[in-house]
């Protein structure tokens, strides 16, 4: 029995994620994709119409996921726990190529993909800064700053952290930059109350 459609959709998307995590964005075609999906090239455009679409998909799945296990590791008891966790996500994107492939869209030139990135580094922003003022709350914390900056201002450590790795920083350096970073985000904060 042949496989669904959905079944179908979902093995195109992940051999076109494997491909961006291996490859970029630049490098990708219609028929790697369905190479890489053991599928021919017309159930490609079928389930997707165009490349550009495709891309779209898998760059909305991406971050969706990359979201999904930020918020998650944010949202630890302890500030130092989220700390923890969010510096292994820097570690497991930079080495699985997440980080990689979401750098790959930002210079497709296409004006779809370009919205796309910056749609998904804005809800990233967005995602951190409430997660971040979340993580606050709990530990009975008020920023003296507005919360959003906060969240901002740590999406940018967290992108640039990541850049830094794949480009091949010393990870021990970055490791203590991150550290730091958060410190000045907790010396920020005030008890409340």
């Amino acid at each position: 029995m042949p496989p669904s459609a959905e079944a179908a959709r979902k093995a195109i998307l992940g051999a076109t994620e494997q491909l961006l995590r291996g490859h970029g964005a630049g490098s990708i075609t219609v028929d790697a994709v369905a190479q890489a999906a053991g599928c021919a090239k017309g159930l490609v455009h079928y389930h997707f119409g165009t490349k550009t679409e495709l891309l779209r998909e898998a760059l909305l799945t991406m971050t969706g996921a990359r979201e999904t296990k930020w918020i998650a590791a944010m949202n630890a008891v302890a500030p130092e726990d989220a700390i923890d966790e969010t510096w292994q996500l820097i570690l497991e994107e930079s080495q699985n190529g997440t980080l990689r492939a979401l750098a790959s869209f930002a210079v497709t030139g296409d004006p779809v993909i370009d919205r796309a990135v910056r749609d998904s580094v804005r809800q990233f922003g967005a995602r951190l800064t409430d997660t971040v003022a979340s993580m606050l709350d709990r530990a009975d914390l008020t920023p003296a700053i507005p919360a959003d900056q906060i969240g901002w201002m740590i999406a940018a450590v967290v992108q640039g952290t990541g850049q830094h790795l794949i480009v091949g920083a010393e990870r021990e350096t970055l490791e203590n930059a991150y550290a730091t970073a958060w410190l000045g985000v907790l010396s920020l904060t005030r008890p409340s109350g």
